[in-house]
């Protein structure tokens, strides 16, 4: 009997496969999404607070593009989500904080009908909009300034492209706190130890200190010092970022000094002996290593060099130089007694030696005199001195500076750039290096130094292939410490001040680069009264 019901249960079966199906039931194709980002990165660094806009092309098989809803969002570690944009482009303010470690940035496209998806994520990075930098103030009325930063190639290691992005935050102080600076700035100095960090703002009448991560102001004045001050007139300011970070100053003649992360200079340095001592000028080494000084001043008053304490030590008082043994064929000056002249500029060259740019009181002349700071100290630190008073246009140089990677000293009058080479034992050559545009005058210039110990790579520039140098796609990259000029400029017909930097292309002369490729320009300034590194 069950074989029976058996047989029949399969006859009934195979019949019933052979009826025509007569549903009414449609098959669809399934949906096919794609997402087309041919030509765009697949990472990006965007400013905090920076917009971030990306284009995929969205393409669509069996179904309608009304059909497709967008979603981008902002995804980071332990579950940050943030929606950023539901449309096919984004175009977001990005809010995240700076980190590190790379957001990922998703974009999903969905068929709204059926809930098929498709996904593509990209690497974002976010940085501070207060980060590694250039700091520029300038003024637009000359009685008040402004404070600028520059976040570019050039000065900011996340920025690895010179393609990629450049954000100048402009009027960066009035913004933060409502008004600008009283005053024209001279000059700026960024100081750091640790986590701490400040920047201090000089000019003619006042002492300005902010926070560099927001620029808002700290403190002024009397309340940068342990003790108030008879008067507030700054000079000088000098820090060093290599070693055992510390910063020095001159106000009222007097110098000063800070280490480490304390926020305000102690007692003025006292003098060496019963002559006393009015200064103008002050430099800090960078890396003093074990030399017993951590750099000095010159003494206006004495005609002479001192020593500065060790930045440890700031509570000691200044140290004359010893003796100068005049009978060493090393010995080319006596850093004791200068005769009568002035110290213009004072900066830290090849070898850490000390460059100090002096002019006699009553003559049109010029020298650049070399000390080399030894441990122990001896009676031949004065190692040389390069007459410069035959140097094209000398008595309307500026400004000087040199990189401690050649030894050659740039300076500029207020149109031009020259180069002269300071090399111990060779001939002194003097070359013309760079012409500022006509209707504009050349108002700083400096080397740029780099972010010392903190970030020995942090800004980059671009040289020609010494192979193939006019092949723009051989370029090479390189460390732009030690090896970057740059200069400020004004145009007093259009207000407009500019930042421009130069690469220093052939070391050893100060040959700077003449194709205009690798020159990069940043405007849209007033005057620019003062620049310097953020770290």
């Amino acid at each position: 009997m069950r074989h029976i019901i058996y047989t029949l249960f399969c006859i009934t079966v195979l019949m019933g496969s052979c009826i025509k199906d007569r549903s009414t039931l449609n098959l669809y194709k399934v949906s096919n999404i794609g997402i087309d980002t041919a030509g765009l990165p697949v990472k990006y660094t965007v400013f905090q607070q920076g917009t971030l806009s990306v284009k995929p092309t969205v393409t669509v098989e069996n179904t309608y593009r009304e059909r497709l809803k967008y979603k981008w969002t902002m995804n980071a570690y332990q579950g940050y989500e943030r929606v950023v944009g539901t449309q096919e482009h984004l175009n977001a303010v990005i809010t995240e904080l700076p980190s590190a470690i790379s957001y990922k940035l998703i974009f999903t496209a969905t068929d709204s009908t059926n809930n098929v998806k498709a996904f593509f994520t990209w690497d974002i990075t976010v940085i501070s909009p207060f980060g590694q930098g250039l700091i520029v103030a300038d003024t637009r009325d000359e009685q008040n300034s402004d404070v600028n930063l520059i976040m570019a190639f050039n000065f900011t290691t996340s920025i690895l492209k010179d393609s990629a992005s450049t954000n100048i935050m402009r009027n960066a102080y009035s913004t933060a706190n409502g008004q600008k600076i009283n005053g024209i700035v001279k000059r700026l100095s960024y100081h750091k130890y640790n986590s701490y960090k400040d920047v201090t703002f000089m000019t003619d009448k006042s002492f300005i200190r902010i926070d560099p991560n927001s620029y808002m102001k700290k403190s002024l004045d009397n309340e940068l010092f342990a003790l108030p001050q008879d008067k507030i007139q700054p000079d000088d300011i000098s820090t060093a970022h290599y070693l055992n970070q510390h910063q020095y100053i001159i106000n009222n003649g007097k110098g000063y000094g800070r280490y480490g992360d304390s926020q305000k200079f102690g007692y003025s340095f006292l003098a060496s002996d019963k002559k006393g001592y009015q200064a103008n000028k002050i430099l800090g080494l960078q890396n003093p290593g074990v030399v017993q000084s951590g750099g000095v001043l010159y003494d206006e008053l004495n005609n002479r060099f001192l020593l500065l304490p060790r930045m440890t030590s700031m509570a000691d008082p200044l140290r004359n130089f010893d003796a100068t043994d005049l009978n060493n064929p090393l010995t080319k000056f006596d850093p004791n007694n200068m005769g009568n002249k002035t110290c213009r500029y004072l900066f830290e060259g090849y070898d850490a030696r000390i460059i100090a740019i002096m002019k006699e009181r009553d003559q049109d002349k010029y020298y650049a005199y070399q000390i080399k700071l030894t441990n122990p100290f001896t009676g031949a630190m004065g190692i040389a001195v390069n007459d410069l008073s035959q140097n094209p246009e000398i008595s309307t140089a500026k400004y000087f500076t040199s990189s401690n990677m050649e030894q050659v000293l740039f300076y500029a009058t207020e149109y031009k750039v020259y180069a002269t080479i300071t090399e111990i034992g060779v001939p002194s050559t003097t070359s013309l290096r760079y012409t500022v545009k006509p209707g504009e005058k050349i108002t700083g210039m400096n080397i740029y130094y780099g972010a010392g110990v903190y970030d020995p790579g942090a800004g980059r520039m671009y040289l020609p292939s010494t192979s193939d140098p006019t092949n723009w796609a051989k370029r090479v990259t390189l460390n732009a410490a030690q090896r970057l000029v740059i200069l400020s400029t004004y145009n007093e017909s259009t207000k407009e001040g500019k930042i421009i930097t130069i690469p220093i292309e052939t070391l050893g002369v100060g040959g700077l680069v003449t194709n205009p490729d690798y020159i990069r320009t940043y405007d849209g300034f007033g005057r620019i009264t003062a620049f310097g590194i953020q770290i």
